[in-house]
C-alpha cells in the first residue's frame, strides 16, 4: 500500500494555534492577549506497518518538536525529494505541508507559501476517496490557514480551516475536526467576531470534555479563557485558564503551561491585580524563549508604565530590546516593535532625555519595512500611523500628516474600518493643530460615523490593534464636541450656532451610548432620537461636558434654541471641587464649607440658565452628566438660599434616546418587595429592611420576599406569575464601572448586572409591558471608582424598567425606610404624580425633619430614566 511508509508520520496531525496578537491602543502600549502556542500534536490511529526510525518525515517531526526548525527543513526536503522520485503524491504532499510549517516558524514566508501550495496542488491529482487521503489534505489546509493568519489574512484562514474541518470529517478524525474548529475561533477573533468565537470555543470544549487530557484540550481551554477575558468575563476567564494550566502541568508540557500562565497574567492585570501580573510576567520571561518571552516582557513593561514605576520600567528596557529579535518576522513581531515604540514614547513623556527618540523612529521604520516585506497591508498601515503619531508628538505637522494619510489610505483599501477611525482621528488632530478647522470638522464627523458603524464591536474591534475605550474612543467624541462648541461660540449667525450646538448635543448622546456598550462589552442598545418637547414640556435637559480647559453646559428647554454656557476651568479644578464637595457631605464636616462647594457647582451648572428655566415654568431638571460630576448628588446643589431639590424635581439619564414612555392605561401601583435584613455573605445586617418592606406593604398592594425567602429562584417565580408595576429590592449591592463588580445580594448568592434582565423580564408579556420602576434602596457606588455610576446606569438599562430609583451611597437604615415609605405614599395618593415629583417630596420631607435635614440622608437618592 502506498501509505505504508508514512503512516507513522500520520500518527500526529497539526492543530494550529494563532500567532501572538498584540492589543495596542492609540498612543499607549497594550497587552498581548493571545498567547503564542507551540504546534500541538496528537496521535492518530497506529499504522498497519511501522515506519523505520530513519524515515525522514519522522526525523523532521522530532527536530520540529525540539524547535530545531532548520534541521526539520532538511529532513522534510529530503522526504519530499524521495517521495517525488517514487511518484508517491500523498507522502510528497505531507512532506511539503510539514515543510511549510517549519518555514513559517523561520519567518521564510515565500518558501512557506510555495511549499503548502505545492502540497495542495499534489492533492488535486488524488481522488481523496480514502480517509488517509482526506487526512493529508486536512493537514495541508491547516498549514495554509496558519500561514494566512500569520500574514494578516484572517478571512482566508477561516475559509481554509472550515475546509480542513470537512476533510477531517471525511477522515473520520474527531480530534482533528475539533482542532480545526478551535483554529476557526482564532480567525473569528482576528475578524473581531468575538461572540461567534466564544460560542465555537465553548462547543469545542464541551466535546473535548469526555476525552483524555491532551495538548488540544489545553489549547481549547486557553483560547476560551482569553476570549472570555476580552469580552470582560474575567472571573470565568480565570477559572478556565487555571484549568488549562493545571492540565499542562499534569501532562508535563512546560511551554503550554507557560502560555496558560501568560494568559492568566493578563487576566490578573485586567482584574486589578498588578503585582500578581508582574510576578507572572517575570516568571514567564525567565523561563520562556522567543515570542512568549518577548510578549511577557512587553506586557510587564507597559504595566510598569501604567503604574508610573519609571525606574523599574527603564531598568527593563535592555531585556525587552534583546527579546524583540526572535528570528521570525511575522505580524506578531511587527506589533511587538510597535508596542515597544509606544512604551518608549510613554517613558519619554515621563522621563524626557532618558529615551532616545531616534530609537523609537528606527523601531517604527523597521516595522513598516517588515510589513511591506510580508505584504501585510494592515500591519503596514498600523506601523505608518504610529510613526505619524511620533511626528505629531514632535509637532512636525507636515511629516505627521503625510504618514497618517498614507496609513489611512492603506486602511481604506483593506476595509480596515477600525484603523480608518484611528487614523482619521489622528488626522483631525493634525488639522486642528494647523488651524484647518473645516477639514478637521469634516474628518471628525466621518470618524464618528465610522465608530457608530463599528458600535457592535466597539470594545473588541480587532484583536491585533485593540481599541481602548477610555484612551481611543471617548477622546474622539470629546475632541469633536470641543471643536463644535468652539465653532458655536464663533458662529456669525444663530442658525449656524444652533446647527453646531445640535450636532454637539447629538454627539454627547452618542458618547453616552458608546459608554454603556463599553460597560457591557457588547452592543446592547437599540435607540431612536427623541426631543424633550416630545416627552415633557415642563422639563429641561442639561448636558454637561468636561473639556481640558472648560466646563460646558448645553441647556435644552422646550420650544427654545439650545443654550451654551461655559466656565473657563480645568478638569483638574472641577475634579478637586467635586472631591471636596463629596467629602463635605459627611455630617461631621463644616456646614459653611459644604454649602460653599455646593454653590460653586450650582453657579457653574445651573445658575447661567436660571432665568430661562423660570420663564418657561420648568418643573423638572434632567441631567446628562459627565466625568466626576456623575458622582455628585444634584439635589444638594445650593443657590445661596435653597437646595436644588427644593426648586425642581430631578432625574438622571445617559441619553434621552433611552427614554421609555410610561403606560398611562394602568395607574395602579403593585409592588414586589424583597430584601435582606440579616447579615449574609460577609455583608452586615440591615435591620430596618424588615420595617421598610412591611410599611410599603401597608401603603400599596405588595408581595414580600424577606431573608431566606429572598432567593433568585423565588424572585423569578414571583415575577413570572404576576405583573408588578414596581420591583423594590432592599438589599446590599454595588455599582461599579466594571460590570463584573456590579451586583445585588440575595440570600443564596448574587445577581450580576448582566443577569438582571433574565431575572426581571421573565415572561413575554413583561417584554410587551415593561416594569415601570425598579427601586434599589440599599446599594452604593464602589469606593474610589470615578465611573461607578455607570453600574447604576447599567442596572437601570438591564432591568428593562422605565425608571430606576437608587442611591449613590449607602444611607442609614431609618432615614432610608422613612423616605421610601413617603415616596410610596405620594405615588398612592396621586395617580397623576410623576415619579420625580414623588421622590422630590419624599426628599423634602426628610430635609424638613431636623433629625435628617443634612444632605447625607436625602441627597444620594436618584431617579434614572423616565421621570414622568
Amino acid at each position: 500500500m502506498k501509505f505504508m511508509k508514512f503512516m507513522k508520520a500520520l500518527r500526529f496531525y497539526v492543530v494550529l494555534g494563532v500567532l501572538t496578537a498584540l492589543l495596542v491602543a492609540i498612543g499607549i502600549p497594550a497587552t498581548a492577549r493571545f498567547v503564542p502556542v507551540s504546534v500541538a500534536v496528537a496521535m492518530a490511529p497506529q499504522a498497519a506497518s511501522p515506519v523505520a526510525e530513519t524515515d525522514p518525515i519522522d526525523r523532521g517531526k522530532q527536530y520540529y518538536d525540539a524547535g530545531q526548525y532548520d534541521r526539520a527543513v532538511e529532513s522534510w526536503q529530503a522526504a519530499a525529494q524521495t517521495y517525488r522520485d517514487r511518484g508517491d503524491l500523498a507522502n510528497l504532499a505531507l512532506s511539503q505541508a510539514y515543510l511549510s510549517l517549519a518555514y513559517q516558524n523561520l519567518g521564510q514566508w515565500e518558501l512557506a507559501r510555495s511549499a503548502v501550495d505545492d502540497a495542495l496542488d499534489q492533492l488535486e491529482d488524488l481522488s481523496l476517496s480514502t480517509p488517509e487521503d482526506s487526512l493529508v489534505r486536512a493537514i495541508a489546509l491547516n498549514a495554509k490557514g496558519r500561514l494566512l493568519l500569520a500574514r494578516g489574512q484572517a478571512q482566508g484562514a477561516l475559509s481554509m480551516w472550515r475546509d480542513a474541518e470537512t476533510a477531517y470529517d471525511r477522515a473520520e478524525n474527531v480530534i482533528g475536526r475539533l482542532g480545526s474548529q478551535i483554529n476557526q475561533a482564532q480567525a473569528l477573533q482576528a475578524l473581531g467576531q468575538y461572540q461567534r468565537a466564544w460560542e465555537q470555543l465553548e462547543a469545542a470544549v464541551l466535546q473535548l470534555e469526555p476525552l483524555p487530557d491532551s495538548p488540544l484540550k489545553i489549547e481549547a481551554l486557553r483560547n476560551l479563557g482569553v476570549t472570555l477575558q476580552i469580552v470582560g468575563q474575567l472571573e470565568t476567564s480565570q477559572t478556565v485558564l487555571e484549568r488549562s494550566l493545571a492540565i499542562a502541568q499534569q501532562l508535563e508540557l512546560p511551554r503550554e503551561a507557560l502560555a496558560s500562565q501568560f494568559a492568566l497574567a493578563n487576566t490578573a492585570r485586567d482584574r486589578g491585580n498588578p503585582e500578581e501580573a508582574i510576578s507572572n510576567y517575570q516568571q514567564i520571561a525567565d523561563a520562556a524563549e522567543d515570542s512568549l518571552r518577548r510578549d511577557a516582557l512587553l506586557n510587564q513593561l507597559s504595566l510598569l508604565l501604567d503604574l508610573a514605576r519609571w525606574d523599574e520600567a527603564a531598568a527593563l528596557l535592555p531585556r525587552v530590546r534583546d527579546s524583540l529579535d526572535t528570528g521570525t518576522v511575522d505580524r506578531a513581531a511587527i506589533y511587538g516593535r510597535v508596542n515597544f515604540a509606544n512604551s518608549l514614547m510613554r517613558l519619554h513623556d515621563a522621563e524626557g532625555e532618558a529615551v532616545d527618540l531616534r530609537e523609537i523612529a528606527d523601531l517604527l521604520a523597521e516595522a513598516v519595512r517588515n510589513a511591506r516585506d510580508l505584504q501585510d497591508a494592515r500591519a503596514e498601515s498600523y506601523s505608518l500611523g504610529q510613526l505619524g503619531n511620533l511626528y505629531e508628538r514632535r509637532q512636525q505637522w507636515s511629516e505627521a500628516q503625510d504618514l497618517t494619510e498614507r496609513a489611512l489610505t492603506l486602511a481604506q483599501t483593506i476595509d480596515g474600518f477600525d484603523l480608518v477611525a484611528r487614523w482619521e482621528w489622528q488626522l483631525g488632530r493634525l488639522f486642528v493643530a494647523q488651524s484647518q478647522t473645516e477639514d478637521a470638522l469634516a474628518i471628525y464627523r466621518n470618524t464618528i460615523n465610522v465608530l457608530q458603524d463599528l458600535r457592535k464591536d466597539l470594545v473588541a474591534i480587532d484583536p491585533d490593534v485593540q481599541f481602548s475605550y477610555r484612551e481611543s474612543v471617548e477622546p474622539v467624541y470629546r475632541d469633536f464636541v470641543s471643536l463644535l462648541l468652539d465653532e458655536a461660540g464663533n458662529a456669525e449667525n444663530d442658525r449656524d450656532r444652533q446647527n453646531q450646538l445640535t450636532e454637539a448635543r447629538n454627539t454627547l448622546e452618542a458618547l453616552r451610548l458608546a459608554e454603556l456598550d463599553n460597560f457591557f462589552r457588547e452592543a446592547c442598545l437599540e435607540v431612536q432620537p427623541v426631543s424633550i418637547e416630545q416627552i415633557d414640556d415642563r422639563a429641561a435637559v442639561l448636558y454637561t461636558v468636561l473639556l481640558p480647559d472648560r466646563l460646558a453646559v448645553v441647556l435644552s428647554v422646550p420650544d427654545e434654541p439650545l443654550q451654551l454656557y461655559e466656565t473657563q476651568t480645568s478638569i483638574e479644578e472641577i475634579d478637586a471641587t467635586v472631591d471636596r464637595f463629596l467629602q463635605s457631605l459627611n455630617p461631621a464636616y463644616d456646614n459653611a464649607e459644604r454649602l460653599d462647594y455646593a454653590q460653586q457647582l450650582y453657579d457653574r451648572i445651573v445658575r447661567p440658565g436660571e432665568e430661562l428655566l423660570r420663564r418657561h415654568n420648568i418643573e423638572t431638571l434632567v441631567f446628562v452628566l459627565d466625568g466626576a460630576l456623575r458622582n455628585v448628588p444634584m439635589a444638594a446643589l445650593f443657590d445661596g438660599q435653597q437646595y436644588l431639590i427644593e426648586k425642581y424635581s430631578l432625574a438622571l439619564t445617559q441619553s434621552l434616546q433611552l427614554f421609555q414612555a410610561r403606560d398611562q392605561q394602568n395607574p395602579t401601583v403593585s409592588v414586589m418587595a424583597g430584601g435582606l435584613s440579616q447579615a449574609r455573605q460577609g455583608f452586615p445586617a440591615i435591620p430596618e429592611v424588615e420595617r421598610e418592606v412591611t410599611l410599603i406593604a401597608q401603603e400599596v398592594s405588595s408581595e414580600v420576599l424577606l431573608n431566606e425567602s429572598f432567593t433568585r429562584d423565588a424572585l423569578v417565580q414571583k415575577l413570572a406569575k404576576e405583573q408588578f408595576e414596581i420591583v423594590h429590592l432592599a438589599t446590599h449591592g454595588q455599582f461599579s464601572s466594571n460590570a463584573e463588580d456590579t451586583f445585588l445580594l440575595t440570600w443564596d448568592g448574587r445577581i450580576n448586572v448582566k443577569e438582571l434582565g433574565q431575572v426581571l423580564q421573565t415572561t413575554t408579556s413583561r417584554a410587551l409591558r415593561p416594569l415601570d420602576l425598579l427601586v434599589l434602596s440599599a446599594c452604593q457606588t464602589a469606593a474610589g471608582d470615578d465611573r461607578a455610576t455607570l453600574g447604576l446606569a447599567g442596572f437601570a438599562l438591564r432591568s428593562g424598567a422605565r425608571s430606576t430609583l437608587a442611591t449613590l451611597w449607602s444611607v442609614q437604615d431609618e432615614p432610608t425606610a422613612s423616605l421610601m415609605v413617603e415616596f410610596y405614599q405620594q405615588l398612592s395618593r396621586d395617580p397623576n404624580i410623576s415619579k420625580a415629583e414623588a421622590l422630590r417630596r419624599a426628599q423634602v420631607t426628610l430635609l424638613e425633619d431636623e433629625v435628617y435635614d443634612h444632605p447625607a440622608f436625602w441627597a444620594p437618592f436618584v431617579l434614572i430614566g423616565n421621570w414622568i
